[in-house]
């Protein structure tokens, strides 16, 4: 990051999205010059609402019902993971990242399909609900629950990419690779989940909802070229951060997915919002 005002706006970012973690599509944004600045003081009063979480959540649950369809019996289970070596308190700590994860990447999520409506409209938002987002138990837990990041090249970490299309390996696979034991048991069996295709029927469906709940956003979001370059930005950084935004738009919902599948194979289906009859 280039300076003390990108670190404080990444700072407020995490800190708007109730987490200490800091996801790397947040840290690539920040090496652009002047594009946080622009689109985060826009987006930060959105996210600041009950509405933006409930979106949030409800992308969850839509994750789950998918994955409980072509995944409902895993083979892998804390059980079997116990004894393969790992102890009680490593899973307790996987369980509390994976929890992060559960609630960071739906919000990622969010902003990341508002900043890709916002490409091409003069305009986004303004719709939704401007009820403040209330403190929770959960939140603050998320807030201490300290993530660490393997090294890209760690363990069976390269064949992620690959096996996903993706550019590089994501933040989920590089926070539960710091447990060997647990991430090469769920790579064995998640890599397989690509080829069922209501998995990827609904890693898309959340795509596109998330595009579409744009309109919600409380306060509207102005970061089309023109307002981009009115902010000051280079229309090389502009493109460069379309790049970023479009990429890690469709990998944070794939990895939704993939979360939901590593919380089903440790008995966590609770829902967030739908609550089944």
């Amino acid at each position: 990051m280039a300076n003390s005002n990108d670190q404080a706006l990444v700072a407020a970012i995490t800190a708007g999205l109730r987490t200490s973690f800091v996801p790397s599509v947040v840290r690539q944004l920040a090496d652009i010059e002047g594009f946080l600045d622009a689109v985060w003081p826009q987006l930060a009063p959105s996210v600041d609402t009950a509405g933006f979480l409930g979106s949030a959540l409800y992308m969850a649950d839509m994750a789950l019902g998918a994955v409980e369809e072509v995944y409902d019996e895993p083979t892998l289970s804390r059980e079997s993971l116990l004894a393969g070596g790992l102890t009680e308190a490593d899973l307790d700590q996987v369980i509390a990242v994976l929890d992060v994860f559960h609630w960071l990447q739906p919000q990622l999520l969010l902003l990341l399909a508002a900043l890709a409506e916002a490409h091409d409209a003069p305009s986004v938002g303004g719709q939704g609900r401007p009820e403040p987002r209330e403190p929770s138990e959960r939140e603050q837990a998320h807030i201490d629950t300290p993530v660490e990041l393997a090294s890209p090249q760690a363990g069976l970490l390269p064949e992620v990419p690959v096996e996903l299309q993706l550019d590089a390996p994501p933040d989920l696979y590089r926070a539960i690779a710091v447990w060997p034991g647990y991430f090469d048991a769920v790579w064995d069996e998640l890599q397989h989940l690509v080829a069922y295709p209501l998995f990827r029927q609904r890693g898309r469906a959340l795509y596109f909802y998330a595009r579409s709940s744009s309109r919600f956003l409380a306060v509207p979001l102005l970061a089309d070229d023109a307002a981009m370059r009115e902010a000051g930005m280079r229309p090389e950084d502009i493109a460069r951060a379309r790049t970023i935004v479009d990429r890690e738009l469709s990998a944070v919902s794939t990895m939704m997915m993939h979360c939901t599948a590593m919380r089903l194979g440790l008995g966590l289906r609770e829902r967030e919002v739908v609550r089944e009859a």
